[in-house]
C-alpha cells in the first residue's frame, strides 16, 4: 500500500464520518467538502498526468 492509497483512505474516512458528527457547522462542512474535493482532484491529476503513476495500465494490443 502506497502513500497514495493511505491518503485516499484517510480523506475518504474523514468525509464519511464528519457528516454524521457535530464537529463542523453546515457552512464549514460545505467548505470542508469543497476544499478536500479539490485537493483530492489535484492530487490525482498530479499522479495521473505528471508522474504517469497509475496502478493499472493498459497493455499493448488490448482495448
Amino acid at each position: 500500500m502506497t502513500t497514495f492509497h493511505l491518503i485516499h483512505i484517510v480523506v475518504g474516512a474523514w468525509l464519511a464520518i464528519v457528516n454524521f458528527t457535530n464537529i463542523l457547522t453546515p457552512t464549514t462542512l460545505l467548505g470542508n467538502n469543497v476544499v478536500l474535493g479539490i485537493v483530492v482532484a489535484l492530487y490525482n491529476a498530479y499522479f495521473l498526468f505528471v508522474k504517469s503513476n497509475v496502478d493499472a495500465k493498459q497493455q499493448e494490443g488490448q482495448g
